[in-house]
């Protein structure tokens, strides 16, 4: 049971598998340079791994089993292990998935999480939406309203087809409806990166007929 929660606290990290093996070993009796020697660490790391492993779950490993102490972040990361796959699918990085559950442990509980990102669709953009996605998984539904038709008039062209200043003019005339296409895409849950490769494909299909 241990070895499985440092297995969830630990997502996909590269390293997850041989950070498991040093704890197994060490509860088995294997001394810190027995371990190094294995694994081709430095006695120190070996070390540093295990004592990490032990405050990740409580206690248990180095120093007596106090699980109500463990730290609300290592229970979030049991609770809801597919949020490393869904991090990764979604090309969001390992990183992102620990801050998610540095943001979630600060928030207390998905729904106060998502209600703090609804208030604040500026801030943490990939935790937003890895925040979306957990939310999506757990209810079957998006946390964020669908998007609503722009209101934002777009002006006319003052000049001919032909005119020099007529694909500037175009720009100057879309740029802040495409801004505002872009922020409400965003509150949606939509990343930037998301967005912008979304519209240069749509564009690049237009042109194409």
């Amino acid at each position: 049971m241990m070895l499985k929660k440092l297995r969830d606290c630990w997502g996909f990290s590269p390293t997850v598998d041989r950070n498991v093996a040093l704890v197994e070993g060490f509860l088995k009796g294997k001394r810190y340079a027995d371990l190094a020697q294995e694994h081709g660490l430095s006695s120190t790391r070996v070390r540093q791994i295990i004592e990490r492993a032990d405050r990740l779950v409580g206690g248990g490993i180095l120093t007596e089993a106090k699980p109500s102490k463990a730290s609300p972040r290592t229970e979030y990361m049991v609770d809801y292990p597919y949020v490393w796959k869904l991090a990764e699918m979604h090309r969001l990085g390992s990183v992102t998935a620990r801050h998610f559950f540095a943001a979630l442990e600060r928030a207390g509980s998905l729904e106060r999480l998502v209600d703090k990102m609804k208030r604040l669709p500026g801030g943490a953009r990939t935790i937003r939406e890895l925040a979306r996605l957990v939310w999506q998984k757990e209810t079957g539904e998006s946390p964020w309203p669908a998007m609503k038709r722009s209101s934002i008039a777009i002006v006319e062209p003052m000049c001919p087809v032909d005119h020099p200043d007529r694909g500037l003019q175009c720009q100057l005339a879309l740029e802040p409806a495409l801004q505002d296409l872009v922020e409400r895409a965003a509150e949606s849950g939509w990343t930037e990166e998301e967005i912008a490769y979304v519209l240069l494909d749509l564009a690049g299909a237009r042109l194409k007929g």
